[in-house]
């Protein structure tokens, strides 16, 4: 077997069937991230010309005056035959060691264990071989972490698909269902940005960010993944439309009306509440009309096909909608378009590990439950060092800094006024 440099050519038709072919190992993010000044390889082991395993990496930063390399989700190999991830490790060490490279980073498309959607472990069957190959072949594990520690998401939540909507919304809980019903009724609606529309598409996650404590990203920069990345992603705004907010509450407003006056309702104190809440929403919905009859963008969603997924990659919603709850009607139509477009499993992504309900990312996983997930553990995070005298040398200076730091902060912290 021959370890080279690919042609995109070949790399595409190795990972288009291959199980771990993922978005984050594709050609087109290779030519985003150079736009973007990272330099870029595409490597593979050949056997009699056929590709028998691959790689994206991407050269990160440099330390010492060494190069970081990292391939996202990466090797496309299979993890479990030791003979081929050992011959492919060996020639990827020599490889980096050549491109002045001093650690790789890698954190494989591979399942480590399936859980309930309550986090339960459902047959307590674990992936050890890929683990146990990968460290054999001295891969440092970063551990089994349960947040958000890692270069990507360990944990998250899907849905093997099937059947057809109807059979998926039936595992939806009453709660989910209830508020993309209310998103329905109050007048939101779902459109597939297009690349004139992603200042606003831009403007919403920025706002999302900013009030989170998250960075952000340009206008540019989603202007470039939408044309470099088009193949994959779909950018979806959720736009509350006026008009059909005031006819859908002013038909509501009625009907719970009718009943009340013709006491079909026995709980007629129930139609009285509803009433109220009616009349509230339609004076809102009138307020729209007068200020904005046209549409109001209040939600945004980032969706990426990847292999056999269908993946929620971020989303966000202005706060002074939050109300309106546009993000169960995002995840609603991802799915929709998930079926529409053949994909077998979707991908709600990140959640904690930790499924303790005073856990502070616990209502990001208590939000997706309610689509009728399951869970997904990934192997989690590995380090290959190429080049153990750089590296810990680079190891002691960090541990000298950190001490300096220490002490300079305990040095401020006693130090007297004049």
């Amino acid at each position: 077997m021959v370890f080279t440099n690919i042609t995109t050519e070949e790399f595409n038709n190795f990972i288009n069937t291959h199980e771990q072919s993922n978005f984050s190992q594709t050609v087109e993010l290779a030519n985003l991230k150079e736009k973007y000044g990272y330099k870029t390889h595409l490597v593979g082991l050949k056997d009699k010309d056929k590709v028998v395993a691959a790689t994206l990496i991407i050269e990160k930063r440099k330390i010492l005056n060494k190069t970081i390399f990292y391939a996202p989700r990466g090797f496309i190999i299979d993890y479990n035959n030791y003979e081929l991830l050992s011959k492919f490790t060996n020639e990827i060490k020599k490889y980096i060691l050549k491109n002045n490279g001093l650690m790789l980073t890698i954190d494989p498309n591979v399942i480590y264990r399936m859980r309930s959607n309550k986090g339960e472990i459902i047959d307590n069957v674990a992936n050890d071989i890929a683990i146990n190959n990968l460290i054999k072949l001295d891969y440092k594990h970063f551990g089994f972490n349960l947040n958000f520690e890692t270069n990507q998401v360990r944990w998250s939540c899907i849905i093997d698909i099937n059947g057809d909507y109807e059979s998926i919304s039936n595992n939806f809980n009453k709660s989910t269902m209830k508020n993309i019903n209310t998103c329905i009724r109050k007048g939101l609606i779902i459109k597939t940005a297009q690349e004139s529309d992603l200042p606003i598409f831009t403007s919403i996650l920025k706002q999302t960010a900013v009030r989170k404590g998250f960075e952000h990203r340009s206008l540019q920069y989603y202007k470039d993944f939408y044309n470099y990345l088009n193949k994959y992603s779909v950018f979806y705004i959720a736009y509350i439309d006026p008009k059909l907010y005031y006819y859908n509450t002013l038909t509501k407003l009625n009907e719970e009306k009718e009943k009340l006056d013709r006491k079909i309702n026995k709980q007629a104190s129930i139609s009285s509440d509803l009433i109220i809440k009616y009349q509230k929403e339609l004076e809102e919905a009138h307020q729209m009309l007068n200020k904005c009859p046209n549409l109001i963008p209040i939600g945004a969603l980032l969706s990426m096909k990847s292999g056999n997924e269908y993946i929620t990659l971020f989303s966000g919603y202005i706060e002074k909608y939050r109300n309106f709850m546009p993000k169960y009607l995002l995840y609603n139509q991802h799915i929709k378009d998930a079926l529409t477009f053949g994909i077998k499993r979707i991908n709600f992504y990140g959640i904690s590990g930790d499924f303790n309900k005073n856990n502070k990312h616990y209502n990001i996983y208590e939000f997706k439950k309610g689509f009728g997930v399951s869970v997904v553990e990934l192997i989690g995070e590995f380090q290959l060092i190429v080049d153990n005298k750089y590296y810990y040398l680079y190891k002691t200076l960090s541990l000298i800094k950190k001490h300096l730091n220490l002490l300079k902060n305990l040095i401020k912290k006693n130090k007297k006024p004049n």
